[in-house]
């Protein structure tokens, strides 16, 4: 390596001897900012002396340090994309051993995209002559920092550090020298302690990896993000429910089944069965004193668990209805999310947003072996078919259990909603019900 280092600095010497001052400052720094191994103080403190030995004003190191921020901006951008690169390689074949994936890494740069301050952080890394600088562009490479943040830091903040080589190639202090050497020797450390830094974070990871996946969203929970993904998980933003009511024609009544598991956890849930939880029992309990006085004839409801528990706590204070059987159908079951199903709906929200809104609500997305939601409205107006032909032959009021996908069918079929509408639909959870007078 010593070899290398000392060919290249015989190169950059050569070539500044044979090319402008510009044109040396360009590629001399473009050179030290993609080659780790040459000393920081070396281009640019040369640069400073030949600008004196040119007999150029101080102020012309500005320009000088401008150019060699460009430089150092752009090899600094080829090596965050050969470190990306380079993460997605190592992590797909080795992050199993050490239990973590692509997302993993890059959710460690989205916890650094919040404020002013991380710009902040970085221009200040970058301005200070004692700190690395190759290494801190592999390293926002590694965790995708924001793109933006890098670039502007990354230049701003170069310009200062250049600064202040270019200065003291420029005045030929005496002590100059030892100050160019002293760097080079805390820069040599720097570069230790950040691969040793990186040795030690990878045992730390491995040695996790035996207690679960230390990228939980637990790690996360202080996260802006994280209390964002919920507010918007949370169904705090619903749909008012059309009512209208009749003595003498058959009415519908349906409505959503309570808190599930799932829905607390915040999972895909779809076709799998998952129980209501204490607070979805309450939820019902509120729907039932709405339904309590209710003429209701035949109870449907979904045949998945969560809709028939709520049928049966919503009928519960109707004295007419609570001991009635309850029919079921699959038309009117929830969407699949294929092999979506099972998974976190936080975990994609706070990886990328306008993905999981484009799998939960995109009228026409189907999930890889799922439905769409337009495919959920296929099978429910065909319910509706025959529910509304059954209604007026024996003149009867229906109530219907099932949930927040089968909702957007019925609604869409009463009342004659576009794909479009369909999609901004969000129907609360239990505690209050959809009513269509059947003429």
């Amino acid at each position: 390596m010593e070899n290398i280092v000392s060919t290249v600095l015989g190169y950059i010497e050569a070539l500044a001897a044979n090319v402008s001052l510009e044109w040396f400052t360009f590629i001399g720094s473009f050179i030290e900012e993609v080659f780790a191994p040459i000393p920081s103080p070396f281009v640019l403190s040369l640069a400073g002396s030949i600008t004196a030995a040119q007999n150029r004003a101080l102020p012309y190191i500005f320009v000088v340090a401008l150019i060699g921020a460009t430089a150092k901006l752009l090899g600094g951008i080829l090596v965050y994309v050969l470190a990306d690169k380079t993460e997605d390689l190592i992590v797909g074949k080795f992050g199993k051993f050490f239990g973590i994936k692509h997302t993993d890494i890059e959710k460690l740069g989205k916890m650094f995209n919040k404020s002013k301050k991380d710009f902040v952080t970085l221009f200040a890394l970058r301005s200070i002559p004692l700190v690395p600088s190759s290494p801190i562009s592999a390293v926002t490479g590694l965790i995708k920092l924001n793109f933006r943040t890098f670039v502007v830091a990354t230049f701003t903040g170069n310009i200062v550090r250049n600064l202040f080589f270019l200065y003291l190639g420029y005045t030929g202090l005496s002590a100059s020298e030892d100050v160019a050497s002293g760097i080079e020797s805390m820069e040599t450390v720097g570069k230790i302690l950040f691969l040793g830094a990186l040795g030690v974070g990878l045992f730390i990871l491995w040695k996790k990896r035996q207690k679960g996946n230390i990228f939980d969203m637990a790690n996360f929970s202080k996260d802006d993000k994280a209390k964002e993904a919920k507010d918007l998980l949370n169904y705090k933003e619903v749909s008012e429910l059309p009512k209208e009511e009749s003595d003498e024609l058959p009415t519908l009544y349906i409505f959503r089944h309570g808190q599930t598991e799932d829905n607390a956890n915040y999972i895909f849930s779809g076709w799998r069965d998952s129980p209501i939880t204490e607070t979805g029992k309450q939820q019902a309990e509120v729907l039932a004193e709405k339904l309590k006085d209710k003429k209701l004839d035949v109870l449907i409801s979904s045949p998945q668990i969560r809709a028939v528990d709520t049928m049966k706590i919503a009928v519960s204070k109707n004295p007419t209805a609570k001991d009635l059987p309850i029919e079921t159908d699959e038309r009117i079951k929830e969407r699949s999310y294929g092999d979506y199903q099972g998974k976190s709906k936080m975990e994609i929200q706070m990886e990328d947003p306008e993905k999981l809104q484009k799998i939960r609500r995109g009228y026409s997305e189907v999930p890889p072996n799922g439905e769409s939601i337009g495919m959920v409205c296929k099978r429910v107006a065909s319910f509706c078919e025959d529910i509304v032909k059954r209604m007026k032959e024996e003149n009867i009021n229906v109530a219907v259990s099932c949930h927040g996908n089968s909702m957007r069918g019925f609604r869409e079929y009463f009342e004659h909603l576009a794909p479009e509408e369909v999609e901004k639909l969000e129907t609360p959870l239990g505690q209050d019900y959809a009513a269509y007078v059947i003429r």
